[in-house]
């Protein structure tokens, strides 16, 4: 779940002092006495990487759509009140930022920054350094507490208080940090590299998940290719009308595309442009960030198969509808037959059947308020 601060000052001092406390306290009053000048060197040329790349996830805008934007053909056009303006693909409201932000991932606390598209490389390179530092870190204080350890039997004034009251502390900081930070990390990597998606667009997927495990999500489908697509209206009307794909053995991925997931190694590039730049204060996106390269399976043609014609859908493609908790009853009734006679049962709907989409929780619990976006703008047409 996203941490939300009373304060919201405290987003940026925390990791200020930690980074301070850990950084310079490990080394003035551990690795001082046991590490190399040239480890010593690498170690503050880290924590400087640290500091650049934080100071630029803070500070740089992460991009907001051009005024007069208009949504491409067969794009759904979501325009923001707030803004008055049409929002490009990807794009959402912040509430905290008060502004569309082009590809949002979230609200950073730690940042006090929407993590977007202009600046999600410096974001994901402050938790890459933050890890290769705390990681390089906790190696040598693990080294060290074994190597005090193994000569515990020295003398007390061979071994300084200071060493061993800050050993004490700074070894478990230090690894929480690095713990945390990994598994962010990671689900950045997993997200972003190699599924191509933001965090919200990754909640989005696993709503379409939970409409299609519940049945309800291929009416859906239907309906917003018969409002984007009225040259395969007829296919439409028919599949409608005979329930032929309803009937149909399908699995999620046969109607669902996610249209921007190009490759691990392009999707990379998208967002931190040249390779040689990935871990550089200067990387950054390519493109605009109001239009996005899409693959092969989203491309539409009028009289190819209706499984086709779904998975061409713009994202999400079912409009993010608000029908996923709305007009459903607390209860639904099954029927069977059993010895000649048939029974009746009633049982309480599926927990995905009771909430609409600005209440939907993913397994982690979170909903869209909890990555920042303001749900009041979030009507798609």
């Amino acid at each position: 779940m996203p941490v939300k601060l009373k304060w919201p000052w405290l987003g940026i001092a925390i990791p200020c002092f930690l980074i301070s406390f850990i950084g310079y306290c490990s080394h003035l009053f551990i690795l001082l006495n046991f590490l190399s000048p040239l480890l010593q060197v690498w170690f503050q040329f880290s924590l400087i990487l640290i500091w650049i790349s934080y100071y630029l996830a803070i500070y740089t805008d992460p991009g907001t759509a051009a005024s007069h934007f208009e949504p491409l053909e067969r794009e759904w056009r979501n325009y923001c009140r707030k803004c008055s303006n049409y929002k490009p693909p990807r794009a959402h409201h912040c509430k905290t930022c008060g502004k569309c932000v082009l590809m949002m991932d979230h609200h950073c606390p730690w940042t006090m920054n929407c993590v977007g598209y202009k600046n999600f490389a410096p974001f994901l390179r402050f938790l890459f350094w933050v890890i290769t530092t705390t990681g390089f870190l906790f190696y040598h204080l693990v080294y060290r507490i074994m190597f005090l350890w193994k000569n515990r039997n020295l003398p007390n004034y061979l071994v300084k208080r200071s060493e061993l009251i800050f050993l004490t502390i700074l070894t478990p900081l230090d690894g929480f940090v690095l713990l945390t930070i990994t598994s962010l990390f990671v689900r950045c990597l997993n997200n972003q590299i190699f599924g191509g998606m933001s965090q919200i667009e990754s909640w989005e997927l696993e709503r379409l998940q939970s409409l299609f495990n519940a049945k309800r999500l291929i009416p859906l489908l239907l309906e917003s290719a018969w409002k984007l697509f009225p040259q395969s209206r007829e296919q439409i009307s028919q599949v409608r009308a005979n329930k032929t794909l309803v009937q149909q053995r399908l699995h999620f991925d046969d109607v669902v595309n996610f249209p921007y997931d190009l490759s691990p190694w392009e999707n990379a590039a998208q967002l931190l442009g040249h390779p040689f730049l990935w871990l550089t204060p200067i990387g950054g996106p390519l493109g605009n960030g109001m239009s996005f390269p899409k693959n092969d399976i989203s491309e539409y043609t009028p009289d190819s198969r209706i499984e086709d014609i779904l998975l061409a859908l713009p994202w999400p493609p079912d409009g993010a509808s608000r029908k996923s908790g709305s007009g459903t009853t607390m209860e639904i009734i099954e029927t069977r037959t059993e010895g000649g006679e048939q029974l009746v049962r009633r049982r309480p709907a599926d927990r995905w059947d009771l909430v609409e989409r600005k209440d939907w929780q993913n397994e982690w619990g979170e909903n869209l308020t909890d990555f920042g976006v303001d749900i009041d703008t979030e009507q798609i047409g």
